[in-house]
């Protein structure tokens, strides 16, 4: 959008202006103005002839990511143009992606320059940029418009002007890997570390504030949160502070973080010194700054339980017997594959089978109908030629009838080369391919020439009937079907052989396997026993460490999860819990126990992205599959006529395919939505940020043990965090950080 710079017609007043140039991205914290010294006034180049200067720079014009550049913008407007513009000129400012962005302090009017022997007045703003991701940020020219009259009189005709500042590039440097501390965050400037608590002394179970001051010159708002543990008490994240001062030449502020520490026995509760590694851009180099360390007195106290809760964790029953692993799945074992597919094939064959006989039926009786064209009296009366009729349709059957046992269409084997070959093929004699070939030909003279035959020139006076029925006996007699290939001795032989020599390694294999099975199952039934009596005896964390490590030995054993699941709720542990009842209740979904346990973390553990239905998949598969075999066994009983199935047996076995198919398609997105690959669990509280990054704003927060589906991830090349796109069970969209997501699978 433009903005307007006010001019005067006194120069000794100078010009003040009042506009705020805000360029794309970041903000700014109003404060008083410090005299500073921009750097363009020495560096820019002014036109004498020209009534109005705009130029902008960028300072310095190399930086690592995180380090401050920056951006100025100057007007220099001359002496007498000032004295004659009327109006204030515009800018139209460049927009600015892949910085954070502070305006300093706001803009300046400064002393005047001469150049030439001409006075400018310069107007100059100063915006401190921050690169998010290394590379080269380029800048587009920003655009500044005036208007001028053509002479001194109040009535002349005003001329505007249009002044283009130059392009400008950001070159952005990658953080050294060179001495990077492993604890390394991210932080970037030069920063200082202090640290207080609230009392100085405390009793067990009566929380502390302590907080961690972060202060120097930097981008504040980026600054993480620095580690801070307690062997002796508990320490839970609290709010934060950020305060930014825009006044001087860099951008400086402090941050605080707040943590709630409680002592949880008497005595001196020391809080260890907070270690916070940055790097400092200008020396380029890391550097470490440290806080000092904290002493609280903690008198004796009691630390307030709820015994509730206790009652309730107490109450939580486990799985005392161990069932074992879950089988395989139906849909995971080949058999049952195996087994839909080699369904059809009967009623397909007994299709074919009558397909072909009934178009054998069809050809004899074409046979004899054709033959009978030749002496029939009615026929002379309605055919002009009733013996080339004849011939034609004998001839036309005969040929069906040939494509049907030689597996080829009647256009094929009309060509005679092609038949013969065919015939041959299929292990038909000479004498009798030479046969056919002979009766075509008497067919084709008797249908196609001039003169025609009667039905008595065959051989010997034999009907044409009789001798198309024969020769289609003899052919399906000797015609090899397609579909039987014999299998060659040899190969039958060396199988036999190989079988014999493979029996006593495949018998030695089978017995070594059951063997190391036994084994196995007598380890982890041992295994289970040993958690249980852990958790009989209060040793709540061993038990769940012991069941999770069954669990991932055994992925589908349902126990060990639900177990795992029971024993980390029982120890406070609630990401683990809901991990471990997830993956339990997606093996057993109809599991009423895991159901209430889930639905007890309140109205979002099981709807959403978190819900599981519950249905059996196995129980699912199984159904598909009978419908499917029914369905086929009433398609190859079904009565047919003339190769046409009859209603209703054949309309009932369509039917089950059609619901068999969908019970199969529904299986299949069951197992997808019980697999859950893309959710996660939180393993501590967070922000959902509308975007990667902390300096996001946020939409609420996820709490510990939520599920969340997780979706495209994006590198926060500032701090070099992962953020993942989520989904939470209630429906909001967001991103979070990878460090508080905890994969499902």
């Amino acid at each position: 959008m433009p903005f307007s710079f006010p001019v005067s017609a006194r120069p000794v007043l100078g010009v003040i202006v009042t506009a705020v140039l805000l360029l794309a991205g970041g903000g700014t914290t109003p404060v008083a103005a410090q005299a500073r010294s921009p750097v363009i006034q020495q560096r820019v180049a002014l036109d004498a002839r020209q009534p109005v200067g705009f130029h902008v720079i960028m300072v310095p014009d190399t930086v690592y990511v995180g380090q401050q550049a920056t951006y100025e913008m100057g007007v220099f407007i001359s002496e007498s143009a000032q004295q004659r513009m009327r109006r204030n000129p515009e800018v139209v400012p460049a927009e600015l992606r892949g910085v954070l962005a502070y305006d300093l302090g706001g803009p300046q009017s400064l002393a005047a320059l001469t150049r030439d022997g001409q006075r400018f007045f310069p107007h100059v703003l100063q915006r401190a940029l921050f690169p998010l991701a290394n590379g080269v940020i380029s800048v587009p020219s920003s655009q500044l418009s005036y208007s001028l009259p053509r002479t001194a009189s109040y009535f002349s005709r005003e001329e505007a002007a249009v002044v283009r500042a130059d392009e400008v590039q950001l070159f952005v440097k990658p953080l050294p890997l060179d001495g990077q501390p492993a604890d390394f965050n991210g932080a970037v400037g030069v920063i200082n570390v202090n640290a207080r608590v609230d009392a100085a002394a405390a009793q067990v179970g009566e929380p502390v504030v302590f907080t961690v001051r972060l202060g120097g010159r930097g981008n504040v708002k980026l600054w993480p949160r620095p580690a801070v543990s307690s062997t002796s008490a508990t320490v839970v994240e609290a709010g934060e502070r950020i305060r930014v001062d825009t006044s001087g030449q860099y951008v400086r502020g402090t941050k605080e973080f707040d943590w709630l520490v409680t002592p949880d026995r008497p005595g001196s509760l020391e809080i260890p010194v907070v270690q916070y590694p940055y790097f400092d851009p200008y020396d380029e180099s890391y550097r470490v700054a440290s806080s000092d360390a904290i002493v609280v007195d903690v008198g004796a106290g009691e630390v307030v339980r709820d015994p509730i809760a206790e009652q309730e964790r107490a109450a939580l029953a486990i799985r005392r017997t161990d069932r074992g692993a879950l089988g395989v799945p139906l849909s995971e074992q080949p058999l049952w594959w195996v087994l839909a597919a080699l369904l059809p094939l009967p009623a397909v064959w007994r299709r074919r089978q009558l397909r072909r006989g009934s178009s054998a039926g069809v050809t004899a009786h074409s046979y004899a109908d054709a033959s009978h064209a030749l002496t029939s009296e009615s026929a002379t009366t309605v055919v002009a030629d009733p013996t080339r009729l004849a011939a034609t349709q004998l001839r036309k059957q005969f040929l069906n009838g040939l494509a049907l046992r030689l597996d080829a269409s009647s256009a094929v084997i009309s060509e005679r080369r092609e038949l013969q070959r065919r015939l041959r093929r299929r292990g038909v004699t000479r004498e009798v391919t030479r046969d056919v070939m002979t009766l075509l030909a008497e067919l084709d003279q008797a249908a196609w020439s001039a003169t025609g035959a009667t039905a008595s020139s065959a051989a010997g006076g034999t009907s044409w009937t009789d001798r198309l029925r024969a020769l289609q006996e003899r052919v399906d007699q000797e015609a090899i079907p397609s579909r039987f290939a014999p299998a060659a001795s040899g190969t039958a032989r060396t199988a036999r052989s190989a079988s014999k020599k493979s029996g006593p390694v495949v018998a030695l294999m089978l017995a070594c396997s059951l063997s190391i099975g036994a084994t196995t199952a007598l380890a982890a039934q041992q295994g289970f026993n040993d958690a249980v009596a852990a958790y009989d005896q209060g040793d709540f964390a061993g038990a769940a460490a012991a069941f999770r490590a069954l669990a991932v030995d055994s992925p589908r054993h349902a126990d060990a999860w639900a177990n795992a699941g029971t024993a980390a709720w029982a120890a406070a542990d609630t990401a683990n819990a809901v991990l471990a009842w997830q993956r339990a209740l997606r093996l057993e979904p109809n599991a009423l126990d895991l159901r209430t346990r889930l639905a007890a973390l309140g109205s979002t553990a099981l709807s959403g992205v978190a819900s599981v239905p519950p249905t059996n998949p196995n129980t699912l598969f199984a159904s598909a599959l009978a419908l499917w075999c029914i369905a086929w066994i009433m398609l190859a009983l079904a009565p047919r006529r003339a190769g046409v199935a009859v209603a209703p047996l054949h309309i009932v076995g369509t039917l089950l395919v059609v619901v068999s198919v969908g019970a199969g398609v529904w299986h299949y997105a069951l197992q997808q939505k019980l697999r859950g690959d893309n959710l996660v669990v939180m393993n501590q509280r967070e922000a959902i940020r509308v975007a990667p990054g902390s300096e996001a704003n946020a939409i609420g927060d996820a709490t510990v043990g939520d599920l969340l589906s997780r979706g495209e991830s994006r590198l926060d090349a500032m701090r070099g965090e992962r953020w993942f796109a989520v989904q939470h069970a209630d429906g909001r969209k967001g991103w979070l950080p990878e460090r508080v997501l905890r994969s499902l699978r």
